[in-house]
């Protein structure tokens, strides 16, 4: 049987929590949704909760992708109506400072897994040859790293490492990753903020992945593992393992 489970915290330095995550599933079909709120308290966690409560208004008990292309049409309209929410909000509300929110959706159908994403919140698959990292952080360093002129080791340290690329909120043009996969066999998909991925190392999230837990251990030591190492950010983790038999070849 396929097991599903989120999990945010506010870490270990913060005061307030601007992450938010939900998993929706019906009997067609599961979307998995995490981001992360800028802005500071008031401002990046309202981002963020209008991100979710947007995917959650479009999800209901009979929504399905029977081809591929619906499901990214329905990501970039949710994404679009994000964006446009989040700015709408800051002008009525004359936000200063810089709200916004990354956001990864995975929408996980019978026969593809696609995903939409904004910003630095990640996408992991669970292979049976390891871990492995399929979104690409729109940040700064994320991008030197994709030029070739930064390593993964000196970006975790570089002082311009927090400064994000792309955001919903920021622009009223949508700028997003799509990615699609199909006849995956796969052990199970993450998603997750970067409070994980800046205090966690991918080789220790994947022995926590590997363990023969439930889901929702499985995402309580990554959380907790987080704060063991500083929590200096909000940190949340969106875990779906996929049961024997249930995955596409």
């Amino acid at each position: 049987m396929n097991q599903m489970h989120c999990l945010s915290d506010v870490g270990k330095v913060r005061t307030h929590n601007e992450d938010a995550a939900q998993i929706f599933s019906n009997d067609f079909v599961t979307v998995m949704a995490v981001a992360d709120g800028m802005g500071g308290h008031a401002c990046g966690d309202i981002a963020s909760q209008i991100a979710i409560e947007k995917v959650k208004a479009k999800f209901n008990a009979d929504t399905q992708f029977l081809v591929q292309d619906a499901a990214r049409r329905w990501l970039k309209e949710v994404l679009q109506e994000i964006n446009g929410e989040i700015i709408s909000y800051i002008e009525e509300n004359k936000v200063e400072k810089g709200m916004g929110t990354t956001m990864v959706i995975a929408i996980l159908a019978p026969t593809f897994i696609s995903f939409g994403h904004v910003g630095d919140s990640r996408a992991y698959l669970m292979t049976a040859s390891g871990l492995r990292q399929i979104t690409k952080d729109h940040t700064f360093v994320g991008k030197l790293i994709e030029e070739g002129k930064l390593s993964k080791k000196k970006a975790k340290s570089h002082p311009h490492r927090n400064v994000i690329m792309n955001a919903l909120g920021v622009s009223s043009t949508l700028k997003f990753d799509y990615l699609l996969l199909e006849n995956f066999d796969l052990k199970g998909v993450l998603l997750c903020t970067d409070g994980l991925t800046s205090m966690v190392e991918d080789p220790d999230i994947e022995e926590v992945l590997e363990k023969d837990l439930p889901v929702e251990e499985k995402v309580g030591r990554l959380i907790d593992l987080a704060n063991e190492k500083g929590g200096r950010d909000n940190v949340t983790a969106a875990l779906y393992e996929f049961g024997k038999g249930s995955v596409q070849k």
